[in-house]
């Protein structure tokens, strides 16, 4: 028996990471991407992370249920450490450009 959730949720949470990490880097790297276009990443980014969250916990609840025959354990934990992850890097980009937005206002 399998526990497709919790490969889901190990997936969900590494594209998440990857969307953050893309738009930084694009950002970064492509003089017409700026910091206002890339903001598109950091929602994206959240609700991925939220996502994995969700499949984590509902691939450990399955794994519960069926006394580890379901399996999982390991891929869940990750999902659920890497999705908690992705969710706090995606607030703490959100307050990164809030105070970016607020320190360029006052600048002009």
């Amino acid at each position: 028996m399998a526990n497709p959730r919790a490969v889901w949720a190990f997936l969900v949470s590494l594209l998440a990471l990857g969307v953050l990490v893309g738009g930084a880097v694009v950002a970064h790297l492509r003089e017409e991407v700026g910091l206002y276009e890339a903001i598109a990443a950091v929602p994206l980014g959240g609700l991925l992370g939220l996502v994995a969250l969700s499949l984590a916990r509902r691939a450990r609840f399955e794994h519960q249920r069926t006394l580890g025959r379901a399996g999982g354990r390991i891929l869940a934990a990750l999902g659920r450490f890497l999705g908690g992850i992705a969710v706090l890097a995606a607030i703490t980009a959100a307050l990164a450009l809030v105070v970016f937005a607020v320190l360029t206002l006052a600048l002009d």
